[in-house]
């Protein structure tokens, strides 16, 4: 089973200083976040060519790129300016995962909510429908991030309605372990949302809080999870979206975590 790990290393300043010490460790494929210039520009041809000699020389490949997220780029706000940044980096996002044969774009349906909820939502699925169509070119699947409450996707109905009307073929979902527990509800979400699934992020939580813990490290019941991933016969990759646990090597974390799913 590979195991996809964050493009971050502590102590590595630039992206290109963290992956040779990820590849030494047995990473073998990452998910690079976009909307932090000082560590990657993805606007930087040279850092672009930069990171793909040094993926080439390291043995590690992108499994998938991280749309940019947050209020500054919310696609489903109702201020225009705020929409058509959010869509832009959408954009930028599906050509970075082409230059970097990536086969998979994460993407928020929203930020925040506060008010006008039907409304929004229709603004996500239009650019969903739309953007579909732009990553389908480059043999890209949008991977839709469940996500916690007050967000749009945070329920799998919710999901669902996202989702209609898009090229199933083009886009999928994320599940995403940590946000599925805030609901109360973790097991029924996983049921719900894994048959969507074409990736994932696993962290973990203690219910109350989105704190990216390691699996194990709260109150996720991992066994039922990796039961219910093989019973539905999922094939959604499995990336961790957390840090190792303090002074483990990415090699000894993804043996705790095999061992968390009783591999």
């Amino acid at each position: 089973m590979e195991i996809v790990c964050p493009a971050w290393y502590p102590g590595a300043e630039l992206l290109t200083e963290a992956i040779p010490t990820m590849a030494d460790q047995g990473v073998t494929a990452i998910e690079i976040g976009v909307g932090a210039p000082d560590y990657f520009d993805h606007r930087d041809g040279c850092q672009i060519q930069k990171l793909l000699d040094t993926l080439l020389s390291s043995g590690v490949r992108v499994h998938s790129i991280h749309a940019p997220f947050g209020p500054d780029y919310d696609v489903s706000s109702l201020d225009d300016a705020i929409h058509e940044r959010g869509v832009d980096s959408l954009i930028d996002a599906i050509e970075l995962a082409s230059v970097m044969d990536a086969d998979k774009v994460i993407v928020h349906a929203s930020d925040t909510l506060n008010g006008e909820r039907a409304r929004r939502a229709d603004r996500a699925r239009g650019v969903l429908r739309e953007m579909a169509s732009v990553a389908a070119e480059s043999g890209i699947v949008l991977a839709l991030e469940n996500l916690p409450p007050n967000y749009l996707g945070h329920t799998p109905d919710e999901l669902l309605a996202l989702l209609d009307g898009t090229d199933r073929g083009a886009v999928g979902v994320c599940f995403d372990s940590g946000h599925a527990n805030l609901s109360g509800h973790f097991p029924e979400f996983a049921s719900a949302i894994l048959p969507l699934a074409v990736t994932t992020h696993l962290h973990d939580n203690d219910g109350t809080a989105d704190q990216h813990l390691f699996p194990g490290s709260g109150s996720i019941d991992w066994r039922t999870f990796a039961s219910t991933y093989r019973i539905l016969e999922c094939k959604a990759t499995i990336m961790l979206e957390c840090k190792p646990p303090a002074d483990m090597l990415w090699s000894e974390a993804f043996q705790k975590l095999r061992i968390a799913l009783g591999e």
